[in-house]
């Protein structure tokens, strides 16, 4: 990871309450029957922990978690994306590249990437749902990680910028 100037932090951490306060709304907004925020949480869970740029001929991750708090350690997920508590944390890259339970030959990652590349989030692919199992439990995976990552998020937030962030 490269050190961060105290300037081009404080404009990330601008980043990361922005896109916290969009995953939050993006998920009230769905709790009242707006089905398709789904996607919207894609996107802002691509901007924070998997974002990627392809820059001098090499892929450059981007996303704002691993810059900002590459200590972060987060729970294994079941197989329909709840938290195990009771199992030891993983690093995010390791977490990231933890199976997706029940959508067989999916990572958290290639799950994310792939709704939000292929699947509406920030692009569509004309093929009928990207390689994706059915849209419902993709839908419930969406959401189950924005719930999860939500509260982790805003506290680590809270603890590197000192100051209380709600949602």
């Amino acid at each position: 990871m490269t050190l961060l100037d105290e300037k081009s932090k404080i404009l990330l951490l601008g980043y990361t309450a922005d896109s916290l306060d969009i995953l939050s709304q993006s998920i009230a907004l769905y709790a009242a029957g707006h089905r398709g925020f789904y996607r919207v949480m894609t996107v802002q869970l691509r901007l924070l922990l998997c974002d990627t740029a392809f820059r001098h001929n090499q892929h450059e991750d981007t996303a704002l978690v691993p810059i900002l708090f590459p200590s972060l350690t987060l729970f294994p997920l079941d197989p329909e994306g709840q938290p195990q508590s009771n199992l030891p944390q993983l690093n995010l890259s390791n977490w990231l590249d933890s199976p997706v339970g029940s959508l067989a030959g999916l990572t958290i990652r290639t799950l994310i990437r792939r709704v939000c590349d292929l699947n509406g989030g920030a692009h569509v692919n004309k093929k009928p749902l990207a390689g994706l199992p059915e849209s419902g439990k993709v839908r419930q995976w969406m959401i189950n990680l924005a719930r999860y990552i939500l509260p982790v998020l805003t506290q680590a937030l809270h603890e590197e910028s000192g100051e209380p962030f709600s949602h």
